[in-house]
């Protein structure tokens, strides 16, 4: 869910501009470490802006009938 959250705003992207350094990969084979690092650092983040780990919080109650 993390993931698809991230990924979310690529999907209307016409045109990405990636910006590498002299190692790794290059172009569009970046892009998936690209978002996986983005993924990895979210719940470290979150927990930094909020206090509150994303890994200790259930999944959301239902509210009302179905």
């Amino acid at each position: 869910q993390v993931a698809e959250a991230v990924a979310q705003p690529l999907l209307g992207t016409r045109r990405v501009t990636l910006v590498a350094g002299a190692s790794g990969d290059v172009g569009v084979s970046r892009l998936p470490g690209e978002i996986l690092d983005v993924v990895t650092r979210l719940p470290a983040a979150v927990e930094a802006l909020t206090g509150v780990s994303v890994t200790q919080v259930g999944p959301p109650r239902r509210r009302g009938p179905l």
